[in-house]
């Protein structure tokens, strides 16, 4: 089964933006994907408020990045700066790209 990688907003409007990214993972489960939305987990996991465990956060997704054969982009509130890093770490491996 190939793998899709959710990237879409956390910080800010956050539960408004959790329901986003359920939404985007749930669409890829519907096209046959894996998907892959570590803002969902590991936001369980790590404090987005301290900087240095958001930076964490942002680093392991951008390394599952590597892991996975599309990336769906979710666009309906903004791209945020974590997301920039994600997209731009996408486009240097030359991953697909899925706009939402």
């Amino acid at each position: 089964m190939k793998t899709a990688y959710i990237c879409s907003p956390y910080k800010g409007e956050t539960e408004r933006n959790v329901e986003y990214a359920k939404e985007l993972t749930k669409e890829a489960i519907k096209r046959g994907y894996a998907p892959i939305t570590p803002h969902l987990y590991l936001t369980q996991c790590l404090d987005d408020n301290k900087s240095e465990e958001r930076d964490l956060g942002i680093s392991i997704g951008v390394s599952l990045i590597e892991k996975c054969d599309v990336i769906f982009i979710g666009t309906k509130y903004t791209i945020s700066e974590g997301m920039g890093k994600e997209i731009q770490r996408a486009y240097e491996l030359q991953k697909p790209f899925e706009y939402y």
